[in-house]
């Protein structure tokens, strides 16, 4: 069995998983329902303690925010603690309870999960695409996780959107996650209805719910983010090739009425030999835990190499 770990921006789960039947069991904590990053450490180490004590784990893997390979630190630019720091949670949780661990980028992280109980189990290369409060990519190129020689390949998010000015979290001015999320949505809708903040807008499912009744407004914010969206993974298949774009998260839960117009953007930006090649889907595994699969998967895959 392996301990699968998903840092997320509102809960951090963990999950117990064997090989063969799947998930055992899972735990919750409250991300931000801590007093200081510290504190927040502190409670999931506790939380692995526990569960290591009541499971036979053999391998831990944890898909963190903002993880950077080549010091094997995250440092999560999204946590409101002033006491942020970069972070080795592999190594602390392996001094705490002695099992191997290992840690990956959290979009990479469902890429791994796809790979090994989804579309990877079809095709070789693809790009998985997480749209939620953020925006991240995943890349599998010949059924092997590609995330750069620091662990940061895939930041979609943060690639630029031409004439755009919003500052994002990360600090940079206009990246696409500021359009393309549930934070961008909720900015675009603001914009149109000359709201004081995005803070004041529906909740992304009543933007969604109100554009399928045929709201103006909200159809028009739908459909403004998934053409910018579309446009932009035409880059991502210039640059990469894959054989299929596959989209996750909460928000690709309510986009397949959208579908068809990112398909449209996309196809229409890219290379004429180059189109009709790209398969676009909706993962399978949405409903299936895969934020949680996806760590189990790294455990799965650093145990034969502990072997």
């Amino acid at each position: 069995m392996v301990l699968g770990i998903d840092i997320g921006g509102t809960n951090t789960e963990f999950a117990v998983v064997d090989s063969t039947k799947g998930i055992l069991h899972t735990e919750k904590i409250k991300t931000k329902g801590h007093d200081s990053f510290l504190n927040y450490i502190e409670n999931l180490t506790d939380v692995v303690k526990l569960l290591s004590s009541n499971y036979s784990i053999s391998s831990i893997g944890i898909g963190a925010p903002n993880f950077d390979s080549y010091s094997n630190t995250f440092s999560p630019v999204n946590f409101p603690w002033s006491d942020v720091a970069p972070f080795n949670l592999a190594k602390h949780l392996e001094h705490e309870v002695c099992i191997p661990t290992s840690v990956v980028n959290d979009a990479n992280a469902v890429a791994l999960a796809e790979n090994r109980y989804g579309i990877g189990r079809s095709v070789n290369s693809f790009v998985i695409i997480t749209i939620g409060t953020g925006l991240g990519a995943g890349i599998v190129i010949n059924n092997k996780l590609f995330d750069g020689s620091y662990g940061y390949a895939g930041e979609f998010g943060h690639t630029k959107v031409e004439n755009i000015d919003r500052t994002c979290n990360c600090g940079g001015v206009g990246c696409l996650e500021t359009v393309v999320s549930a934070n961008g949505i909720k900015r675009t809708y603001a914009k149109k209805m000359n709201l004081s903040s995005p803070e004041v807008s529906p909740v992304v499912r009543t933007i969604f719910e109100e554009a399928r009744k045929g709201d103006k407004i909200c159809t028009e914010t739908l459909e403004y983010t998934f053409q910018v969206l579309g446009k932009k993974l035409s880059d991502l298949i210039h640059v990469l090739t894959p054989e299929a774009i596959i989209f996750c998260g909460n928000i690709s839960k309510s986009l397949d009425i959208y579908m068809p117009l990112v398909k449209k953007e996309c196809e229409r930006n890219l290379l004429n030999n180059m189109r009709g090649k790209t398969k676009y889907m909706i993962s399978e595994l949405l409903d299936r835990q895969m934020n949680l699969l996806g760590p189990a998967s790294l455990a799965f895959n650093k145990k034969l190499d502990f072997a």
